[in-house]
């Protein structure tokens, strides 16, 4: 990215300094070749009004003072031709012409090179005047040193040459100070993903190692990147609770098919069918689960609005018939705004609140309530359910204890310890909490299981009634 960088600023300025260059170049050749033009074409009309016709029609030049054209090979020569008649300047002495090169100086369209007595470079401007009645055609050919003028333009292209070279040495280094002060952020972002990947790394606390500053433009995706890693932690650290979880709960049906063999020559069928199908039942229940975490990490893939009241009012109901023999009075009180419609998984629901009806059956004297209610801004709503029995409840000490995975208080109640983990788990995973307390009004044990996810105003699709 670097390289692309400083590449991108600096071949488009190299293009642009070798254009302005070239064009200032050009631009400062054409003015001094015009200037000496100019002086040439001054001397030319200078010599012209010397020249006049002889008696015989031959070409003459009027006696004056000492000028540059009478010291001999001065540098500055003149050459007038009529026909095949020829005059020259004395500085000339005794050659009768200058060779010329057919082709102009580059910038100029009138002078040309050509080479004096003494082999020094010269610059030639040859002019058409008339002279005598009738008019007679004379080419005068005015040469002057050209040395001066060339090392003049030398040294013009060698400080083009130099103030180039400098200016991209200058526009790199600037280009290498903007690329490094502008990747910097970038690089600070390099260091923190790198540190993550270090042995002992940023610990759990992802967001926060990722919260350090690197800059205001990269925050935004830092943020994201943020929540990607903290959010793919938190699938593979439920992935995790899945195994062990699925681990704990088929060991105690594996331990009784174990114990029987050892005590027993044979075990019966039914006890086997009967592990057995506990089992598959379990390995079920947590492949359900590990769908539902599949759809959390992409929320799009939710399937329809859940209907609280109905899918309460069936858990009840399975809850009524596997407690039977307790003759439990179990309660659905109902608070919440119509229609309670949640945007999530019916089987988290149901195995949030099969898990925690479930206890409060174990432990329940004779009854059980159900509360739903809505809690929070429309924006911010949190589906409640509220869990109470009149049980025995918890100390201060187990109440702290509770929701470890495995944790169980009385093993003569069947059960893995796991219910009130997995569903502190599954409210987590909806922005949730699950919270125990003491029962005010039945005075045993108390759960409180918030989640987000509530859909405001009717759903198309959404399963039960809709308002």
């Amino acid at each position: 990215m670097a390289t692309r960088i400083a590449l991108l600023a600096l071949v488009p300025m190299l293009l642009l300094a070798a254009a302005g260059g070239l064009w200032l170049r050009a631009q400062m050749h054409h003015s001094l070749l015009g200037s000496f033009e100019q002086v040439l074409r001054e001397k030319a009309q200078r010599v012209g009004a010397r020249l006049h016709p002889g008696p015989q029609g031959e070409l003459r030049e009027a006696t004056g003072g000492a000028d540059e054209f009478s010291a001999i090979y001065a540098g500055w020569y003149w050459r007038a031709q009529q026909g095949r008649e020829v005059i020259r300047s004395r500085s000339l002495w005794d050659m009768d012409s200058l060779p010329i090169d057919a082709r102009p100086v580059r910038g100029s369209a009138a002078l040309h090179l050509s080479t004096g007595p003494l082999q020094e470079p010269l610059l030639a401007l040859t002019l058409p005047i008339s002279l005598g009645q009738p008019p007679a055609e004379v080419a005068l050919t005015v040469y002057g040193p050209a040395a001066q003028l060339q090392d003049n333009m030398r040294q013009i292209d060698r400080t083009l040459l130099l103030a180039g070279g400098l200016l991209m040495v200058l526009a790199g280094l600037l280009a290498w100070l903007q690329v490094r002060v502008g990747l910097a952020p970038l690089r600070r972002l390099e260091a923190l993903l790198t540190a993550l990947r270090a042995p002992h790394g940023a610990g759990p606390d992802v967001a926060q190692h990722l919260a350090a500053p690197t800059g205001r433009d990269l925050q935004p995706l830092q943020n994201e990147l943020a929540g990607l890693l903290a959010h793919n932690a938190h699938v593979v650290a439920r992935a995790r609770a899945h195994a062990v979880d699925l681990n704990h709960a088929l060991k105690k049906p594996l331990a009784l098919l174990s114990a029987q063999a050892s005590a027993q020559t044979q075990v019966s069928s039914a006890e086997v069918r009967r592990q057995v199908e506990a089992m598959a039942q379990l390995v079920d229940r947590y492949q359900a689960r590990t769908l539902s975490d599949a759809l959390h990490a992409h929320p799009g893939a939710a399937g329809q609005a859940v209907d609280v009241r109905e899918c309460a009012a069936q858990v009840l109901r399975m809850m009524q018939r596997l407690h039977a023999d307790q003759a439990l009075d179990w309660a659905l009180e109902d608070v919440a705004p119509d229609p309670l419609l949640w945007r999530g998984e019916r089987a988290d629901l149901e195995e949030v609140l099969g898990n925690l009806l479930d206890n409060a059956g174990k432990w329940a004297a004779s009854r059980v309530r159900l509360a739903l209610s809505v809690e929070g801004s429309a924006e911010q709503a949190m589906l409640c359910l509220d869990i109470e029995d009149d049980g025995p409840g918890m100390t201060a000490e187990q109440l702290q204890a509770a929701g470890q995975r495995g944790v169980r208080f009385d093993e003569s109640v069947q059960g893995s310890g796991l219910g009130l983990a997995i569903a502190s788990q599954i409210a987590q995973a909806y922005g949730g909490r699950l919270h125990l307390h003491k029962s005010t009004g039945l005075r045993g044990l108390g759960v409180r299981l918030e989640m987000r996810g509530l859909v405001h105003g009717p759903v198309r699709g959404s399963s039960g009634r809709t308002g």
